[in-house]
């Protein structure tokens, strides 16, 4: 069997479904907080607030990739839609869902006037790397009570 894919934005009964999906890659995150953060997300742009929550999603409405977004300002690239709890699973060796959430990223920031899009990864692979020992960078940041959570990517658009 196979299924149609489409972006759609994040709506209320979707919160809980899609928090199976973002506590895969974030197995710490509890479950009342993602619940509050996605309804306000989800109200405040129901108010016509420039953030949102998209998903793909198939035809039944299962949800396979998720990006929450929000344009800031950046002082060396200008507006700069930023968008974290970036989650995918991708069962296709096409990468169609990936390729998918992308795109909905791009579109948003283009009509929000973005002229970069960054992408925070949660990836925790990354954050087991930043907690090895050795490099005298991550070192200096941990002693200071930083910590690795997330990778971030970043991609501007042709003027």
């Amino acid at each position: 069997m196979s299924y149609v894919f489409s972006i759609r934005p994040l709506v209320h009964d979707q919160v809980l479904p899609a928090f199976a999906l973002i506590s895969l890659f974030d197995p710490d995150l509890d479950l009342a907080k993602w619940v509050k953060y996605a309804e306000d997300i989800i109200d405040e742009n129901d108010n016509g607030a420039e953030q949102g929550i998209i998903a793909v999603q198939n035809d039944l409405r299962c949800i396979y990739g998720i990006a929450v977004f929000r344009p800031k300002p950046d002082l060396r690239k200008g507006r700069t839609l930023e968008t974290e709890n970036f989650a995918v699973v991708d069962i296709s060796a096409s990468r169609i869902v990936a390729k998918l959430l992308l795109r909905g990223l791009e579109e948003a920031g283009q009509k929000l006037s973005c002229n970069c899009i960054t992408i925070s990864l949660l990836q925790p692979l990354m954050r087991r790397w930043l907690r090895e020992p050795g490099n005298p960078a991550i070192e200096l940041f941990r002693a200071a009570g930083f910590r690795g959570e997330q990778m971030r990517l970043r991609k501007c658009f042709s003027a």
